[in-house]
């Protein structure tokens, strides 16, 4: 019986320490495991971190770089600007002195042309040199006298004899200053009458604008080689001539 008990124990004894050493192998497993879960872990953040820091870096380098393409673009576009802006205001400035030209030449070849066919530029009876006085007859509603009015040229020569008679030189330069004086054009001016005034180098002639209905009083006086020249306008109330 103490033998069978001895045995017994031996065995019993035998299967702890098994089972022990088996903890002990899986516990050091555990610990090899864990150790190099550990290990590998802190290798693979190191490779994070050193990656992180790399691509921090091309980042900032690409982020600089682009920076500093931009403020080349941006400098390079703002100079374009200014160069366009100059540019612009150059040909504004050309295109001002142009068009002054332009307008100059354009006054200047109508002047020439009213001087070679001898015709004057009419001056506004209501041009704010014009001295208008009210009227002092009973027909009469204003006075109007212009100090820039001048003769309107002529095509006679030596002795000058006023004629009355419709369609001759006279009677055309005559119609020419009534249109001079008035502003009328002469192809849109009714000539009611034009007839002498006291002396051989006087004449007053009537006239309104075609279907107008005010009608105008030129006085005119005749200068030696230089056609006849308005002295005064009246505007009347009433056509006389009519």
């Amino acid at each position: 019986m103490a033998k069978y008990n001895s045995r017994l124990d031996r065995r019993s004894k035998n299967k702890t320490n098994t089972v022990l050493n088996i903890a002990i192998a899986v516990v050091v497993l555990l610990i090899v495991v864990v150790g190099a879960t550990i290990l590998t872990g802190n290798d693979s953040d190191k490779d994070k971190a050193s990656t992180s820091v790399e691509n921090s870096g091309e980042n900032t380098t690409e982020n600089s770089a682009d920076k500093d393409n931009k403020e080349k673009k941006t400098g390079q576009k703002n100079d374009d600007d200014s160069v366009s802006m100059n540019e612009e205001s150059t040909e504004t400035e050309d295109d001002k002195e142009k068009d002054k030209n332009k307008e100059e030449d354009k006054d200047k070849e109508e002047e020439e042309k009213e001087e070679a066919s001898g015709e004057k530029k009419s001056v506004a009876l209501d041009d704010s040199n014009a001295q208008v006085e009210e009227g002092t007859e009973p027909n009469v509603s204003k006075t109007i006298v212009h100090p820039d009015w001048e003769p309107v040229g002529t095509e006679q020569s030596g002795d000058h004899v006023s004629s009355y008679e419709t369609g001759s030189v006279d009677w055309q330069e005559k119609e020419k200053a009534l249109s001079y004086a008035t502003g009328i054009p002469q192809d849109n001016m009714t000539v009611w009458f034009i007839e002498g005034n006291g002396g051989p180098q006087k004449s007053i002639g009537t006239v309104t604008e075609k279907g107008g209905a005010t009608a105008y009083r030129v006085y005119l006086q005749w200068v030696d080689g230089q056609g006849w020249q308005p002295t005064k306008v009246e505007e009347l109330k009433e056509n006389d001539k009519d």
